[in-house]
């Protein structure tokens, strides 16, 4: 394959060259099981870095290079190693989702400097499923997205549209990109657009044959999408978020699990294996019961990234062997923890998790309201343990 877009970077000097190697190639080291200098540390907090770089959240919504600005900024106020999201929107929600957002500033029920609001509600009908079966998913989903949300195309658009730049600025300041996208299963876009109670009882429990078919044709459309994506040098990243948000081990018992949301999640999944690129199976809720199914992918390939609701010393137990783990900072500690709390707990993954094969980050998004000395005590972790990884 020709060389990826990231892999010609035109960085500003030898230095920034070097830190940029050292981030990306120490993230590897991770993900391949192999011994590192210091614990990687990943970001990952949109609204918490406009907050961290004392700008309104409606301002950092609203204008895409203040939001990059931002994100460079806290990234350099915490010395990660990598971006999760080298810039950020709520307006890609409709189409991700199916569900619309109350934007900050914009919403008079959300005021300029609070966080925006994912209004979910059913919207998606049985009469959908048959036309998706009918025309195709994809003549399906524009039009029912321009028929059912205001301008959802137009409102994303400046997003899109940056992230290319997005991503050269954060390599120009040293900062690999780990998430260039998200690849998602059919069970999430469409569980939003339905609310979850119609479609799990519905849906799932009432019609899950026509439910199969209807899965099969968003996925093949889906999985197109993909391929071109990763098939592509100009577009093919370093790693992608395959996501897990509703379709849990948790939510689903272990044979509708199976059926309506890992098969799917596990094709994304390889396909990305297939040309190189990091899938970081970015898991909301409780996925301890089904930890094993991962076992299923090619080991040290992918990273399994937690938001403290998995049990991530069972996750160790049964996938530290094949699988680099990401997390597990909770929101709440970060939140409303003390600074010895979150230094202690940062110090307990990176020995029990860790030293290889581990990655420390928030679990999930810092939240908006984590208080930054909390934050601070992550990063004093990974820098106090430094070249001692071998005496942990």
């Amino acid at each position: 394959m020709a060389q990826k877009y990231w892999e010609k970077w035109n960085f500003p000097n030898e230095e920034v060259k070097a830190k940029y190697e050292a981030r990306l190639g120490r993230i590897k080291k991770a993900v391949a099981l192999e011994p590192v200098d210091k614990i990687p540390l990943l970001s990952s907090g949109p609204a918490a870095n406009a907050k961290f770089a004392g700008v309104i959240l409606a301002d950092y919504l609203a204008d895409m290079e203040l939001n990059c600005s931002c994100n460079i900024k806290v990234a350099e106020m915490m010395d990660i190693d990598g971006s999760q999201a080298p810039i950020f929107s709520p307006e890609v929600f409709p189409a991700q989702w199916f569900s619309s957002v109350a934007m900050p500033g914009k919403d008079p029920m959300v005021g300029p400097n609070e966080l925006w609001q994912v209004h979910e509600k059913e919207i998606i009908s049985h009469e959908d499923y048959d036309k998706i079966l009918e025309i195709g998913y994809d003549k399906w989903q524009p039009e029912f997205l321009n028929a059912n949300f205001d301008h959802p195309f137009e409102k994303s658009a400046p997003f899109f549209e940056y992230t290319p730049t997005a991503e050269r600025r954060h390599a120009e300041a040293g900062f690999p990109t780990m998430v260039s996208a998200i690849f998602e299963s059919p069970f999430e876009a469409l569980c939003g657009g339905r609310s979850l109670a119609a479609f799990l009882m519905d849906d799932l429990m009432e019609i899950p044959e026509k439910m199969d078919d209807v899965f099969a044709e968003v996925h093949r459309v889906n999985m197109q999408l993909y391929r071109s994506i990763l098939s592509n040098p100009d577009t093919c990243p370093i790693g992608v978020w395959v996501g897990g948000w509703r379709g849990t081990p948790s939510m689903l018992n272990r044979e509708m699990f199976i059926r309506f949301s890992w098969q799917y999640m596990r094709d994304i999944a390889n396909l990305c294996v297939e040309y190189g690129v990091i899938p970081i199976y970015h898991l909301d809720s409780n996925w301890t019961p089904g930890l094993d199914v991962f076992r299923e992918i090619a080991p040290k390939t992918g990273i399994l990234a937690l938001d403290g609701k998995t049990d991530i010393f069972k996750a160790k137990e049964v996938l530290g062997d094949v699988m680099c783990i990401m997390g597990d900072v909770p929101a709440e500690m970060l939140a409303f923890g003390t600074q010895e709390d979150t230094y202690n707990y940062s110090m307990k993954l990176i020995k029990e998790i860790g030293p290889t094969g581990f990655i420390l980050c928030s679990g999930c998004d810092i939240p908006f309201n984590a208080k930054y000395e909390n934050v601070e005590m992550m990063v004093k972790a990974v820098h106090d343990t430094e070249g001692k990884l071998g005496d942990l």
